[in-house]
């Protein structure tokens, strides 16, 4: 890819966002040094890339990565036998640490292709063990690296302490206190002295090692630490050597495994870098974008990534049903930043990179991508900006193929407007004949007949408010756009006679056209407002219609429960009544047995009959359904016992249909059934849930995942998975919310105290996810 291009896009901020986001030196490097690929396999390797990454990041930050140094001098220099430093050995300790904790951290089974690129990793752990066992921290040798260094030292402190001691003694000695200048003991070329005035120096016999700048005070070495500090001088270049020994014990494994430290140095600033990749497209709200490479592009509510939240979002179509598209509009109106979006979002995806664009957006991987934008005017090399402009578009035709995207800014501008609008056309031809992917922005009116006049060329503006005077940085495709002069002009306060004055020296033509696409541009506008409104009133009707449907459904299933509560009642009313009529009439029975003339009995069993048949009747609203149209398989009520169950059979030959009613299964008259009515059908629903309820809490998931959701329904979601945790008797559980703004974060935990099945929770530990996540443990 042409660096000029890039550059003119700005890809180099991109770049810098990238190197900012990356943990170590080389991942920075490797950062500021990233180009497009041309290969379509290789942009969606490198797009899987970076969706794994972001997965591995929901789990925890790889933030070890950001100890690793780049050791590659130290490498070398151990390769030709050189002694490393302590520091320096350290620095290799940082890779080999960084190297086994990223193979623990990359083996998660859904990142195949990061697993398959830190498999290449070495673990030498003996290496990392001897390094951390010698070097501590601060980059020195430790006192244990060796038994003869550590004796060394050993007697090299028992030394010093002996001559703090005597020379402790020598200060506190009343006679002495007069000689010095100062009560303190201090060193003077590695050697412990004392500070004497300089008219007592002969009063101290010992060695002269330095005096003051005024003179008036002189360090001396009494005789008798002289001894001492010899002995300890000596031990000193014993150590030294020792030091040096070790050093070159380590440095030489160093050496041994060198190709392989070189190796992981390489993977895991490679891996750095792919992780700077999924943070940045956290940070810029990215989704992974589709890639082709038929030339076709769509994104849909794109920005442009350098922008931030004052970015207008577009939605941009190129290589569909056309492959030349005509940006027309006002000045300030945003027709660069729509060529600049283009080219940048093509150039990220062919990176790897996610775009600031609505998922399932569509980026073609191009061979070459042209630009041409902003004034490169010379005076070294006596340019104009119409000459730098066409020195530019003679490059890009002489390069251009089918696989080529050419963005051009301002075609045709710079000089006389005829003979621009004329060499625009004709290289828009040349390049429509190349099969080129094109977008231009122009103020030549020309150009926009062009986009009438040829298949596969479609005009487009950016959009301006034909009310307020004011660009909206909207794009719109399909229709052309105009410069809007005379009506900034008003708005600004040229005098409007002026303005009127110029309008009447545009052609008529001219003006017919430019009334024309106003008008329809207003129309559109007003057309679009009335859509959004009409939208808006479907919406409410449709919520309002489904609150009218569930009232009904309501009312209807509250006039059934109350017939038959109503008849229930009547009925058992009835049976009382008949059981005391008929304990009446066996006592009257009793009774007439005993007289001498007792009535006739069938007056009698005609009295009874007639109390038997008494019975309620109530008119109850049938339901809409008919008793033909129950089938297998519908909800239903069984009139005779006032009870609900499904059915399992259909009608025998003598009518009667098997119904399951809980546990127990009966054969009841066809006529005896009723379609259940809609409160009742829902329960049709809930039953099977409840029957399979049991086997879903043994496959209940350790976590839930609540990212992305809004609080309240995230809120909702946990509540169910907390009684369905409960009734499987988990004992613990992780909740994973993200971290983001931590507003997600704060609900759940407010949620969490105090709740009947919660004993505690706590955050998730680093391995689990960190800050990120938050781990339950049930009562």
């Amino acid at each position: 890819m042409d660096v000029t291009t890039l550059e003119k896009l700005e890809f180099g901020k991109i770049m810098e966002q990238l190197a900012l986001r990356a943990y170590s030196e080389g991942g920075r490097e490797l950062a500021l040094k990233l180009q497009p690929s041309t290969g379509i396999n290789e942009v969606r390797n490198s797009l899987d890339e970076t969706q794994e990454a972001m997965s591995l990041l929901h789990f925890g930050e790889p933030s070890f990565l950001g100890s690793l140094k780049p050791v590659g001098k130290q490498l070398g220099k151990a390769r030709i036998a050189g002694i490393l430093s302590a520091s320096e050995l350290y620095d290799v300790y940082r890779l080999l640490r960084v190297s086994r904790l990223t193979l623990k951290y990359c083996s998660n089974a859904s990142t195949p292709l990061i697993n398959a690129i830190a498999a290449d990793i070495s673990d030498n752990h003996n290496l990392e063990k001897q390094l951390l066992d010698a070097i501590a921290e601060e980059g020195v040798l430790r006192d244990d690296a060796s038994p003869a260094l550590k004796n060394i030292r050993k007697q090299v402190e028992t030394a010093r302490q002996r001559i703090k001691e005597y020379l402790q003694n020598f200060i506190r000695l009343g006679n002495n206190q007069s000689l010095l200048q100062e009560s303190l003991i201090t060193e003077r070329a590695g050697r412990y002295v004392v500070p004497v005035k300089q008219e007592h120096r002969h009063n101290v016999k010992g060695i002269v090692h330095d005096e003051s700048a005024s003179g008036a005070t002189v360090y001396i070495e009494p005789l008798a630490v002289v001894e001492l500090n010899n002995k300890i001088r000596t031990l000193e270049i014993e150590e030294k050597r020792e030091v040096e020994r070790i050093l070159r014990e380590l440095s030489s494994e160093v050496a041994f495994a060198a190709d392989d430290l070189l190796l992981n140095l390489k993977i895991l600033s490679n891996l750095d870098m792919i992780f700077a990749r999924a943070h940045l497209a956290f940070d810029m709200n990215a989704y992974r974008p589709l890639v082709n490479d038929k030339g076709r592009i769509e994104i849909s509510r794109a920005r442009h990534p350098l922008l931030g939240s004052q970015a207008i979002p577009i939605n941009v179509t190129l290589g569909k049903s056309f492959d030349i598209l005509v940006i027309t509009g006002p000045n300030t109106g945003g027709k660069t930043v729509v060529l600049k979006t283009i080219g940048l979002l093509t150039v990220m995806a062919m990176c790897g990179l996610f775009i600031p664009a609505r998922e399932n957006s569509e980026i073609s991987v191009f061979n070459n991508i042209f630009v041409d934008i902003g004034d490169e005017q010379s005076i070294e090399q006596s340019l104009s900006t119409f000459s730098s402009h066409l020195k530019n578009i003679i490059y890009i035709l002489s390069k251009v193929d089918a696989n080529s995207l050419v963005l051009l800014d301002e075609l045709g501008a710079g000089t006389d407007p005829v003979e621009g609008a004329a060499l625009a056309r004709a290289i828009l031809e040349a390049l429509k004949e190349k099969h080129a992917r094109v977008v231009i922005t122009t103020h030549q009116s020309e150009l926009k007949t062009f986009a009438y006049q040829n298949q596969r060329v479609e005009n487009a503006c950016v959009e301006f408010n034909p009310v307020t005077l004011k660009p909206t940085y909207e794009l719109t495709i399909g229709t052309p756009g105009q410069s809007n002069a005379f009506e900034i002009a008003l708005r600004l306060g040229l005098n409007e006679s002026l303005v009127q004055k110029a309008r009447e020296l545009v052609p008529e033509r001219e003006m017919e056209i430019g009334n024309m696409i106003r008008q329809l541009k207003e129309s559109r506008y007003n057309f679009d407002i009335s859509s959004q409104k009409l939208e808006e009133g479907q919406r409410n009707l449709a919520r309002e219609l489904e609150l009218l449907e569930n009232e009904k459904a309501r009312f209807d299933n509250e006039q059934f429960n109350l017939l038959q509560r109503a008849k229930q009642e009547a009925d058992s009313y009835v049976r009382q009544i008949k059981r005391e009529a008929n304990e009446a009439i066996d006592e009257l029975k009793e009774l007439l047995k005993e007289k001498s003339q007792p009535p006739k009995w069938h007056e009698v069993e005609k009295k009874s009959k007639k109390i038997k048949d008494l019975q309620v009747t109530i008119s109850v609203a049938e339901d809409p359904h008919t008793v033909h149209d129950i089938k297998v398989g519908d909800y239903v009520l069984v009139k005779s016992i006032n009870q609900t169950g499904y059915v399992l059979e259909g009608p025998n030959a003598q009518g009667d249909m098997a119904i399951q009613i809980g546990s127990v299964k009966l054969t009841v008259a066809k006529e005896q059934l009723q379609p259940a009515v809609a409160a009742l059908t829902e329960e049709k629903i809930v039953q099977p849930q409840r029957a399979t309820f049991l086997d879903k809490t043994k496959h209940i998931s350790p976590e839930i995942d609540l990212r992305g959701k809004y609080a309240d329904d995230a809120l909702n979601d946990l509540d169910k998975y907390l009684e369905d945790a409960n009734l499987a008797g988990l004992s613990q559980a992780q909740v994973i919310h993200g971290k983001g703004t931590g507003a997600l974060r704060t609900a759940v935990r407010s949620y969490l105290k105090g709740h009947r099945y919660i004993r505690e929770f706590r955050d998730g530990m680093r391995e689990e996810g960190g800050y990120g996540v938050t781990v339950i443990y049930f009562k």
